[in-house]
């Protein structure tokens, strides 16, 4: 009865988009990795064998500086992109985006909070603290312990950035995760934060890529990081001994966007609901350690049982990153972090 469905569902997309020729290949970039790699078997290719449209994937950093620059000179090659939550909210504000058609996507499959104007949830995503078991026996287990110097001597390794590292150091700070960001909303709290990165400053091995992390505490580099979980995991899985610390999880749900002007916004509505359904996503699951939007999928025991890593159902024990306090902050509080790192 599943392999019916499936067929059917992928006729139905078929008559949706008949035999045609596209100018251009169907471009949709997300940040890469596991999680892209993953993707692109699973869900990507899924959604051109269905339709016959080819599909091409790219991957960028964030950069939202090439998207505005596409949509002002009228020159869009990109037509979807993950894009994490502040980004989304201006480039929504800004025009950058175009509205999702929500006769095209089913707005019920997601979790609450999941669908704005401008996008849909595509995947939880988080960082917290892990070590090498292999090389320490034992490692901080909060933030306050990651502080430590003399319970816990070594390298650290944290993101080279304001978001995520002004939290953390509260958090290591005794601030309440309730009240992280009611703290660093005023100078004060912003100073404190810094006062609490130096003391550790000059142990710190600062990364910027995702990646990063995991080679450092790979090659000896780095004794104790912070670093995104999906990787971590993998890497557990792959032989790693590494101890992953849920209770000092940061975490937050990135989106998927059209990029306003796309000539082919439609095809791009047509493969967000695709890839968002749940049966190209449990053929994610299968591969990856995925956390996805799609309240389904994400609350199903069988996975969630296969997949303990899925981090919105750590949500109890992390701080949610607040979008609306990074783009009401986040410029300035950017400025002041590359002064301090310069220091």
């Amino acid at each position: 009865m599943k392999t019916t469905a499936k067929l059917a569902a992928a006729a139905a997309l078929a008559l949706t988009f008949p035999a045609t020729s596209f100018a251009r290949d169907l471009t949709i970039v997300g940040f890469g990795g596991g999680y892209q790699d993953s993707a692109r078997e699973t869900l990507f290719k899924g959604f051109s064998e269905a339709t016959g449209i080819p599909v091409t994937d790219d991957v960028y950093n964030g950069e939202m500086a090439k998207v505005y620059g596409m949509v002002e000179t009228g020159n869009v090659t990109w037509d979807i992109i993950m894009v994490e939550a502040p980004e989304l909210v201006r480039g929504c504000e800004d025009g950058i985006f175009a509205p999702i058609d929500y006769s095209v996507i089913d707005k019920a499959k997601f979790i609450t909070g999941a669908t704005t104007t401008c996008g849909v949830g595509g995947t939880g995503w988080g960082a917290a603290m892990f070590y090498d078991k292999a090389r320490h026996e034992t490692g901080p287990k909060t933030f306050a312990e990651f502080w430590d110097l003399e319970k816990f001597p070594g390298t650290r390794s944290l993101r080279s950035g304001p978001k995520m590292t002004l939290e953390a150091a509260l958090l290591a700070d005794g601030v309440p995760m309730s009240d992280v960001y009611d703290v660093l909303a005023t100078d004060e709290g912003v100073a404190r934060a810094f006062a609490k990165l130096d003391q550790i400053k000059a142990n710190v091995i600062w990364w910027k890529s995702g990646a990063q992390p995991l080679q450092f505490i790979g090659s000896g580099e780095a004794d104790y990081a912070f670093g995104y979980t999906g990787r971590i995991i993998r890497a557990q899985g792959e032989g790693s001994d590494y101890a992953l610390n849920w209770g000092t999880l940061l975490y937050s749900i990135d989106s998927w966007a059209v990029v306003s002007g796309s000539p082919m916004t439609a095809e791009a509505m047509k493969m967000i609901d695709y890839i968002t359904d749940a049966g190209p996503l449990r053929a994610q699951a299968a591969v990856w350690p995925i956390s996805p939007a799609n309240k389904e999928v994400n609350a199903d025991p069988e996975l969630q049982k296969a997949n303990p890593g899925m981090v919105l159902n750590h949500a109890d024990e992390g701080l949610f990153i607040n979008t609306e306090f990074w783009i009401e902050h986040g410029d300035e509080l950017e400025a002041k972090f590359t002064a301090w790192a310069a220091q």
